[in-house]
């Protein structure tokens, strides 16, 4: 009975308590230091007001080294909003079911809620004089070439974010620290790494830091150590971006570029003569050469450092030429430019030297783009008529094309397989002198390219030479029986050749004419090609070539 008579009177006290408490704010909950147990929300409202208008009225104060410094808030244009704050206060313990209501009020009770309104403030000048009077810039310690220590200073400077904090607590609570947030700024090189620069440069002084290759040697002495440091750098005094400047230097007379040996053959003595010996490589290690020279100040490793060189070895050695099977002649191309301006003729020389001397290992593939490399003016190349859309025109490297026309030849008759070639859009003249058409092979770096596989299991030599307007391209290397014969061109859809085209070019002199372009009647032509070893047959193809009728262009000078 007294069990039942004590529920019910629980049950009755918490029935009262949600009937009191329905429009109004349960015990433990604040708006800042405002308890609002009891109120309505209007009476909330006019509460927090007041007492907002009456702190944002004052004039606070915070001291530092015995001055004060003041912040009005009666300037700051200070507003909040108290209606969002008061809403989300008000939910607590009236939300939700009856029994998570009671479980919030409970707890609120035994541990207060404290909501914070959202508070503007306009007092960034205010903030911004105080830093004026309190911010001193840090100095940085620092060493002279004479070894002279100029040491640190601290800086200080106001800790803007935790003055706000505290004008907010006012605001929120009444009361704030006066204590007015300063730190301390500390410079990037500090007094203590200074001296340690100083016991690095003292030293080396004593004893410098020999850098060893070869019989040459590079000391860095105490002047040369200081133009090294970074005392800024958290990491190490030692500017590894500086080190690796001076190394660069140190590089220049250490470092050897890798040369592959290029080489002659002598048809009289059957043997390859060097004309470019072989040349190993050389490259300082300069990263390693920094950490030698940092844990040797550091006292890690000695002084005296033997620099690291990586070594590049050659394909193939000078001495090992003769060890190559290159015995015979495989191949040959021929071909004439007659006619040519000193320009083509240069480039057509220049680009035989290229090639000139090259050694194709077995198995591998030739490609003359790689070989020649970009063909512009900065690799050597000079200017001279080429087509390019749709017109003649002077551009570099006009000629390189004779060069690959005759090696595609030299490659035929040597029963090689050709991998890549691309015949001329119409009929070139100088391709013609001499032979008929359909044998030639145009390049135009990077895209077109003109390549073939040396599948004999030797090494393949090629020997390019110009005599006078002729090209001479061979193939050198050892014969495994291998014969190439080649049918005659037969044209076929013969398209007579456009009349001829005059066009301005204000770099001749006016009145001259200048043919720079022959006309060439359109075609198709075709070849057969048939390589056999004894009773095999290797290749049996069907080179086509289809050029487009050209016509005769003329340079007419119009320059002054």
């Amino acid at each position: 009975m007294n069990r039942l008579l004590s529920l019910s009177l629980l049950v009755l006290l918490i029935l009262t308590y949600q009937v009191i408490f329905v429009n109004k704010f349960v015990p433990g909950v604040f708006i800042g230091d405002t308890n609002l147990t009891f109120q309505t929300k209007p009476q909330a409202q006019r509460l927090l007001q007041a007492r907002f208008n009456q702190r944002v009225g004052q004039v606070l104060e915070f001291k530092s080294n015995e001055k004060t410094f003041s912040v009005n808030l009666s300037t700051a244009s200070a507003s909040a909003n108290f209606t969002t704050a008061i809403n989300e206060a008000f939910k607590i313990g009236h939300n939700g079911p009856g029994a998570n209501r009671l479980g919030e009020q409970l707890q609120v009770i035994l541990k207060p809620k404290i909501i914070k309104p959202e508070v503007k403030l306009f007092i960034e000048p205010q903030i911004e004089l105080v830093a004026s009077v309190v911010n001193k810039p840090s100095k940085n310690a620092a060493l002279s070439m004479t070894g002279e220590i100029t040491e640190e200073v601290v800086g200080s400077e106001l800790d803007r974010e935790t003055l706000l904090s505290k004008v907010l607590d006012y605001i929120y609570f009444g009361k704030t620290s006066d204590s007015l947030p300063i730190r301390e700024v500390l410079p990037e090189v500090t007094t203590a790494k200074v001296l340690t620069a100083k016991a690095y440069v003292e030293e080396v002084k004593q004893k410098p830091i020999q850098l060893l290759f070869e019989g040459s040697s590079w000391i860095i002495d105490s002047k040369t150590l200081l133009t090294l440091l970074d005392l800024t750098k958290p990491e190490s005094l030692v500017d590894k971006s500086k080190v690796e400047k001076y190394l660069k230097s140190v590089s220049d007379k250490v470092n050897q570029p890798l040369k592959e040996a290029q080489f002659n053959f002598n048809s009289t003595s059957g043997r390859v003569s060097a004309f470019q010996p072989a040349q190993e490589g050389r490259e300082l290690d300069i990263e390693k050469t920094t950490t030698f020279i940092q844990l040797a100040l550091g006292g890690e490793r000695s002084k005296t450092i033997t620099l690291p060189v990586k070594t590049i070895e050659p394909k193939i050695k000078t001495s090992e030429v003769n060890d190559l099977g290159i015995k015979e002649l495989l191949g040959r191309g021929i071909s004439h430019f007659a006619g040519s301006i000193p320009n083509r003729i240069y480039n057509v020389g220049l680009t035989a030297t290229r090639i000139n001397g090259v050694l194709i290992p077995p198995n591998s593939t030739f490609s003359f783009n790689n070989t020649v490399g970009d063909i512009t003016e900065a690799t050597g190349f000079k200017k001279a008529y080429v087509i390019k859309e749709g017109r003649t025109v002077l551009d570099d490297g006009g000629g390189v094309c004779q060069d690959s026309t005759t090696l595609f030849r030299a490659v035929l008759n040597a029963g090689l397989p050709v991998v890549k070639r691309t015949a001329h859009a119409y009929r070139v003249g100088y391709y013609e002198q001499g032979f008929p058409p359909g044998l030639d092979a145009t390049v135009f770096y990077p895209s077109v390219d003109f390549q073939f596989k040396n599948d004999t299991g030797h090494h393949i030599l090629i020997q390019a030479a110009v005599t006078g307007t002729t090209l001479t391209i061979d193939l050198y290397g050892s014969s495994d029986g291998r014969e190439s014969s080649l049918t005659t061109p037969v044209i076929t859809d013969h398209t007579p050749a456009p009349p001829e085209l005059r066009q301005d070019d204000p770099t001749l002199p006016k009145g001259t004419i200048k043919q720079v372009d022959w006309a060439a009647a359109g075609a198709k032509v075709s070849f057969e090609r048939t390589v056999k070893r004894g009773e095999e047959t290797l290749i049996n193809e069907t080179w086509k070539s289809n050029y487009k009728p050209w016509q005769a262009i003329y340079l007419v000078g119009t320059g002054g």
